[in-house]
């Protein structure tokens, strides 16, 4: 269970570390979401269509749909999880070197090698990024098409991006959860500089996006439409954790 909800996180960082869009002030944007069924860790999955919303702070991130709450706070270096279904709540660090020895405290040198090197291999992240010239209007947006290929050590995640510089951003402000994220992650610190500098190729903000991923022997598709985007505060309500929950 451990290690099926961590690959979890880890697919949301990692998809969280490539964001190429932030402003000044709180962002918020509201996406439609689906994803085919599949098998994951010996669980199978329906297909889903779901809503995901996001506020982006000045050091918080919060990412919330019908089954979960992620909240990072770049401040503290901590990730909070609610599971809703659940009804509990996981806290970790950032950085994923804390977590592995806290995983490996109380079992073999054998497994906690394994699950080390397991959390490593998984961490491996290279990003390219071409501009196909392709351009379309998709709801209110004049956009173009852009094709992102992100090879992991879990596998290879392909993206069909349909980006738009019909909104108003400011990427500076990337730079700073960009330090915050860098060496928190094994094997993303080493190459951030490139990662940075593919993902800059995508102007604007991602209106469409279609993604096929190879992991594990299996190949997931999903898609994530951008249904509203707004600058303004945050409500508090925004940073924090369900009460009544399980820790």
């Amino acid at each position: 269970m451990i290690k099926r909800k961590l690959i979890i996180l880890m697919l949301f960082l990692i998809s969280l570390s490539l964001i190429s869009v932030f402003s000044y002030g709180d962002v918020y944007t509201k996406q439609k979401k689906h994803v085919d069924g599949m098998n994951i860790m010996g669980r199978t999955q329906p297909a889903r269509d779901f809503i995901v919303e996001t506020w982006i702070g000045s050091d918080k991130v919060s990412v919330e749909d019908v089954n979960s709450k992620t909240v990072i706070d770049f401040d503290k270096n901590i990730i909070r999880v609610a599971d809703h279904n659940e009804k509990t709540i996981m806290t970790m660090p950032m950085n994923f070197s804390d977590i592995v020895d806290q995983k490996s405290s109380g079992i073999s040198k054998e497994e906690s090698e394994d699950f080390k090197k397991f959390m490593g291999t998984m961490m491996q992240v290279s990003v390219s990024v071409k501009e196909t010239g392709e351009k379309k209007k998709i709801g209110k947006w004049n956009c173009t098409k852009y094709i992102q290929v992100m090879k992991t050590g879990m596998g290879e995640f392909k993206s069909e991006i349909w980006a738009t510089e019909d909104i108003d951003i400011d990427r500076e402000l990337y730079a700073k959860y960009i330090s915050a994220m860098k060496g928190t992650m094994p094997g993303m610190s080493e190459n951030m500089k490139e990662i940075f500098k593919e993902t800059k190729k995508i102007r604007g903000i991602e209106v469409y996006t279609e993604q096929t991923t190879e992991m594990m022997g299996q190949t997931m598709k999903s898609s994530t439409e951008l249904l509203e985007y707004k600058k303004g505060r945050a409500p508090a309500s925004a940073f924090e954790m369900p009460s009544g929950y399980k820790m």
